[in-house]
């Protein structure tokens, strides 16, 4: 696997089943993935924001969304640019839905 570097969206979905395909990748495409999938958390979190805004009610559970993407987004979005490599896949990494070795 060393000349194989997937997109951001295949990587995306790497992050779901094989986490060994993540961990041999470069520094440099992790993060890059890293800030990918933290756009999209924060795109998430402002659904609800921007309906608001254009006068779409929605239900204080909605808002969960806001309460719970925005975060994540921003925290990766620092973890992008400034943390260590090991935090980076830490974040990558950690909801690993593949087969445990």
């Amino acid at each position: 696997m060393e000349d194989f570097e997937p997109s951001l969206i295949e990587g995306y979905l790497l992050c779901l089943c094989n986490a060994e395909a993540i961990r041999s990748q470069t520094s440099q495409w992790k993060r890059k993935l890293l800030f990918f999938m933290s756009g999209v958390a924060v795109e998430i979190a402002a659904v609800p924001f921007l309906s608001w805004l254009l006068g779409y009610d929605f239900s204080w559970v909605a808002w969960l969304l806001t309460a719970v993407f925005l975060p994540m987004g921003l925290l990766g979005f620092y973890a992008s640019k400034r943390g260590s490599d090991h935090f980076v896949e830490f974040l990558l990494l950690a909801p690993q839905f593949g087969p445990k070795r």
